[in-house]
């Protein structure tokens, strides 16, 4: 059977040379925080929207810290009237334009800059890949990954080489100008470090962590949404990346048939946006390969909570935030052994490899037929998912502004 990955505690990961650790700082000193934000990706949101949300609200929770939010004023208007509190009761600043048109300005202008939003601020965060001039106060970016300059996390067509284009000339934008970067697990930090080795001496690891309520019971309403679906009887495997390249598209189409041979009763269930080429392809797998596309959380809390196994068998992750939900919904987990996720897992999900559909099946399988090592990774993975908590990684990263200012 395909092993589980060795303990890594993403709280106590050694940096490598040139990399400082994890300060774990609490308190500190009283920072005047800018935080940039793409506030039309924080509703609804998954991956890096799901991350720039709850970085934003958990720093604003920290001691020492006031908190002003600068934003294309369209995204407030049509975006905090969906998400209510907290985002209702920040203080924010806006810019002149909408969000492509003001980032394009700033990267070829360097104007305006942050001071002129507010003169007093001390940090001024990237909550994404983006870019904002400062005078005086420090810049400080979150970067997720490098997998836009790597070989074979994306299928290389001219959409893919348009947006490596725009990746290159940003990352070597901030690789000149940002004064630290925030990265989300030691593999993306190696991985920055060799494409951009400028910036190695100013990448800081903070993890990502899990949505406090993916540790909550399952809600009324996500128990009926899975009843409705008809899976509240039926054993299933969840998908939660949905069908991309990246996220292995090609290895689920082709271990799929020989699961469902092995196991005739069980359904597959993908949630999150799909690639419409790969929809189009599972339309001969008939109605037990489900595609659900984008599901609010009270969903895929309960799907996570009822599947059998979840499987997330990505090619290229920067963290892998569907692997920890899993973990906290009490759900076993089949990951591949590549990027980031062995170092996220732990020894609480089974690794298979990435470019064998076999691999998984056995993997998937072992779980399907054995209750009792289900029982095992889901404790496990509870206990794991426990080590990512948003109040530590805010906590972190405030002790990284500290030492800024």
């Amino acid at each position: 059977m395909p092993e589980a990955a060795p303990v890594i505690n993403p709280l106590t990961v050694a940096a490598p040379a040139g990399l400082v650790k994890n300060s774990g700082a609490a308190g500190g000193k009283e920072i005047r925080l800018l935080a940039y934000v793409h506030l039309r990706n924080i509703h609804g949101s998954t991956g890096a929207g799901r991350v720039a949300r709850q970085l934003t609200e958990h720093l604003a929770r920290c001691s020492g810290v006031s908190l002003r939010i600068l934003a294309d004023p369209g995204d407030h208007a049509r975006i905090i009237p969906l998400v209510g509190e907290p985002w209702n009761r920040y203080e924010y600043l806006f810019t002149e334009s909408e969000t492509t048109r003001q980032q394009a300005k700033w990267f070829l202008l360097d104007r305006p800059r942050a001071e002129k939003y507010w003169p007093e601020a001390q940090i001024v965060f990237c909550t994404a890949e983006s870019y904002v001039p400062v005078k005086k106060a420090r810049l400080v970016v979150t970067l997720h990954d490098a997998a836009y300059f790597e070989p074979d996390a994306h299928r290389q067509d001219k959409a893919f080489s348009r947006q490596r284009l725009k990746w290159r000339l940003l990352y070597g934008k901030l690789a000149r100008k940002a004064d630290l970067f925030h990265t989300v697990s030691q593999f993306s930090a190696d991985r920055l470090a060799h494409f951009f080795p400028e910036i190695r001496s100013r990448l800081r690891v903070v993890p990502n962590a899990v949505t406090p309520h993916f540790f909550e019971p399952v809600t009324a309403a996500g128990e009926a949404y899975v009843k409705s679906l008809g899976l509240n009887d039926r054993p299933f495997v969840l998908v939660p990346g949905g069908l991309h390249f990246r996220k292995n598209a090609e290895l689920i189409l082709a271990a799929w048939p020989m699961l469902k041979g092995r196991f005739p009763d069980i359904v597959l269930a993908v949630v999150n946006h799909s690639n419409p080429a790969y929809i189009e392809r599972t339309n001969e797998f008939g109605e037990d390969f489900r595609i659900l596309g984008f599901v609010p959380d009270d969903g895929l809390r309960a799907l996570y909570s009822a599947a059998q196994v979840v499987w997330f068998p990505s090619r290229y992750e920067g963290f892998g935030l569907p692997v920890v939900e899993a973990m906290a919904c009490g759900a076993a987990v089949v990951t591949s052994r590549a990027s980031s996720l062995p170092e996220v897992a732990g020894d609480a999900a089974l690794l298979a490899s990435p470019a064998s559909p076999e691999d998984h099946v056995d993997s998937l399988g072992g779980l399907l037929e054995d209750s009792a090592l289900r029982l095992e990774l889901a404790n496990r993975g509870k206990r794991r998912a426990n080590l990512f908590t948003w109040e530590s990684s805010a906590t972190q990263l405030k002790g990284h502004f500290d030492l800024l200012v």
